[in-house]
């Protein structure tokens, strides 16, 4: 997969558009990082990052670079039978976007659109915190909860929409609303936002534990203020992130149970945050696995972080040429 071209690699996620540049061996060289303001819409996102990936590939292409192929992590559902975004739970307008036709117009090279956690599971497993393992699942924790199932190199691909949707599995029937539409979704109670959703439920709940907490105030609190009180022993924010925690472990165990990988790799913003929370992820999620199983996983921290996804991009992208030249 490496004759000297280089690739574009395209991240669109919840709160930042990412636009870089894969090398000869598909390491990503370098990134431009935006930031979605939370009113925009797709077609200014899209057109914001095409442009950064202009510059990027004007530059490289001044130097001598040749280009071969484009990758594009989507933040949201991908229909693979079109090779296009179908829907985004974060900002509307994609699913009016032929995104691959676009980029094709803009810089005359192919390009190949996958869900974005799909491409970090990818990456993670070829040259992160996975490498080396026959099978990973890969969460992302962040603005959304996502998930991508790797075996032996490749992204398992069990439907036209996509697999491994650990966001959406109902873990507190009537809880805090998801984007989704649905309730109680794992997203909704363990995301970044998820957990200002659970400490209002919570709140309500228990209103004496927060009325007592340093985390009281008209709105609920944001998940760095939730985590930091947690940290330092509050009780009120200890309950949040524990139930959340609790959440999470119920999901993945049975993700391991039904998927059995080597290694569960935890990302995104709020899945890097706390090694001490991983630790407690850990520790929740081990006893509600199937006993003969216990010994055979290992859950783990991303090693790629903020790359993760644009180099997944990278990497499919040069696959996708040469099954084609097959």
């Amino acid at each position: 997969m490496t004759d000297g071209s280089h690739y574009l690699a395209f991240e669109t996620g919840g709160t930042k558009l990412v636009a870089a540049v894969a090398g000869p061996d598909l390491r990503i060289l370098e990134t431009v990082v935006l930031h979605r303001e939370k009113s925009d819409r797709a077609e200014r996102s899209f057109e914001r990052v095409a442009t950064a990936a202009e510059g990027l590939h004007r530059r490289y292409a001044a130097n001598g670079a040749g280009f071969r192929a484009i990758g594009f992590g989507f933040g949201g559902v991908v229909r693979r039978s079109t090779n296009s975004p179908h829907l985004c739970l974060h900002e509307d307008g994609w699913e009016e976007i032929d995104v691959a036709g676009e980029l094709n117009a803009r810089f005359g090279l192919p390009a190949f659109v996958e869900n974005d956690c799909k491409l970090a599971a990818l990456a993670e497993a070829h040259c992160g915190a996975g490498a080396g393992a026959s099978s990973v699942f890969y969460v992302t924790l962040g603005t959304g909860v996502g998930g991508g199932l790797v075996r032996e190199g490749r992204i398992q691909t069990l439907g036209d929409f996509g697999e491994a949707e650990i966001g959406h599995v109902v873990v507190e029937r009537g809880g805090p609303p998801c984007c989704c539409g649905g309730r109680g979704c794992v997203e909704s109670v363990c995301s970044g936002p998820g957990l200002s959703r659970l400490a209002a439920l919570l709140g309500e709940r228990s209103p004496g534990l927060w009325r007592a907490s340093k985390l009281f105030a008209p709105r609920p609190p944001d998940s760095k203020a939730i985590l930091a009180a947690w940290r330092a022993g509050d009780p009120f924010g200890s309950l949040v992130v524990e139930r959340s925690v609790d959440y999470l472990a119920t999901a993945l165990a049975a993700a391991v149970n039904l998927t059995v990988p080597e290694k569960v790799v935890i990302g995104g913003g709020l899945g890097t945050a706390s090694a001490r929370m991983i630790d407690l992820l850990r520790k929740r999620t081990a006893p509600l696995v199937a006993p003969y199983l216990r010994d055979d996983f290992e859950i783990v921290v991303s090693k790629l972080r903020e790359q993760a996804v644009t180099q997944g991009a990278a990497l499919m992208a040069a696959r996708k040429i040469a099954a084609r030249l097959q």
